[in-house]
């Protein structure tokens, strides 16, 4: 059995924990995710070197499902592009509802390899861990994880210092993802109006994000993709088509199909969405942000195909960005699967068809592959997110 730990205990005051980490977070503020991990790691080795591995697992509480997000790891492979329902794994649903850290002090005593993630951590040598949710207005936010392949590692001392490392972290995490979210938000909340008069609500944006989150972790062995690169493409697939804010009513809610001059308006909402974000990052001074270059990628070429036959710049193959590639295979499957102003929604059956049928021409055939081998998770997703009024 593992012992509880109060989150909040502290040999020091919180004025001199919240010093330190403003300090600490100043020197670090443009640096990516894992890059300030491993400045809190490389502090902690110091004190406590049998600390070999930190890592971060978000829970996305829509679909009650945990995925890795971040780590540190001084040697070995890390455990990356994974997720599983919260419900599968009872200790950490346990440590969510206490809302205490946990020590295990002999992991090979204490789990059994019936998961992937429990395989991993015997595999890999590591025998005593701390667990620490990370929480953000009372709600589970994910789960920060102190492992060693030393036996007896977390003694009281210990714990309580590698508390206020985990309070850093989490400051780190939430703050990261805050100021996304923030930029998400705002644009999301000026999208909502254009999709609001294009008779679409937020479930397509909930849908096609998660479909591009699924396919971009699907393809991030071979392609090398970080767990914050799959987060940045899901917080930002929802604006893809931000700009359609500024399409005239006429043309937005045309109930039948466009002719040529209409068609050459509602594609100038590329060009408008772009100059939005633009605009959004230049005035939140988001530009040292990392990853925001996606955001302007997934704007501006979520509508190119792979033959060359998109638009606005009609580019090819590698020449358009992965995480437009990725976006743009999620956008057209759930175009396909539901209704329009111009058409009747397919069957699923039918839309997964047609995908496979756009594979490698127009789509990027992997990200294609990857929709197709995850049809399970994509029709989950399918049925969770689906609008009252069916019309979108």
């Amino acid at each position: 059995m593992g012992r509880e730990v109060k989150v909040m205990d502290a040999p020091v005051s919180w004025q001199e924990f919240a010093a330190s980490a403003a300090r600490q977070a100043s020197n670090l503020h443009f640096s990516s995710v894992a890059a300030k991990m491993r400045g809190v790691h490389e502090r902690i080795h110091e004190r406590h070197p049998l600390i070999e591995r930190l890592a971060v697992a978000l829970y996305d509480p829509d679909l009650k499902r945990l995925r890795t997000f971040v780590d540190s790891t001084d040697s070995g492979t890390s455990l990356r592009a994974y997720e599983c329902p919260l419900a599968d794994v009872p200790s950490l649903l346990a440590i969510a509802q206490s809302g205490k850290a946990r020590v295990l002090n002999d992991l090979s005593a204490a789990i059994s390899p019936d998961s992937p993630h429990s395989r991993w951590l015997l595999h890999e040598g590591y025998r005593s861990s701390l667990t620490v949710p990370i929480m953000r207005n009372e709600q589970l936010l994910g789960f920060l994880f102190f492992d060693s392949r030393t036996r007896d590692a977390f003694p009281d001392d210990v714990v309580a210092d590698l508390l206020l490392s985990g309070h850093l972290i989490g400051m780190i995490v939430t703050q990261e993802l805050a100021t996304v979210q923030m930029l998400v938000g705002g644009l999301r909340l000026a999208s909502q109006f254009a999709h609001v008069r294009d008779l679409e609500t937020g479930a397509h944006l909930d849908r096609m994000a998660r479909y591009a989150r699924v396919i971009a972790r699907e393809l991030a062995p071979a392609h090398g993709l970080s767990d914050d690169y799959i987060e940045n493409v899901f917080l930002f697939a929802a604006l893809h088509d931000i700009g359609k804010i500024g399409v005239p009513d006429s043309i937005l809610l045309k109930p039948g199909r466009l002719d040529d001059a209409e068609r050459d308006v509602m594609r100038e909402h590329v060009a408008m969405g772009v100059q939005m974000a633009e605009r959004l990052i230049n005035d939140f001074s988001l530009a040292g942000l990392e990853n925001i270059g996606m955001l302007r990628n997934i704007v501006s070429a979520h509508h190119e195909r792979m033959d060359g036959s998109g638009y606005p710049n009609g580019l090819a193959g590698e020449a358009i960005p992965l995480e437009a590639r990725i976006v743009a295979t999620a956008d057209v499957f759930d175009a396909l699967a539901c209704a329009r102003s111009y058409k009747t929604a397919w069957t699923l059956d039918n839309a997964f068809d047609e995908i496979a049928r756009m594979g490698g021409a127009k789509l990027y055939a992997p990200t294609v592959a990857a929709l197709l081998d995850c049809r399970e998770e994509v029709e989950e997703i399918y049925r969770r997110f689906q609008d009252d009024t069916r019309t979108h």
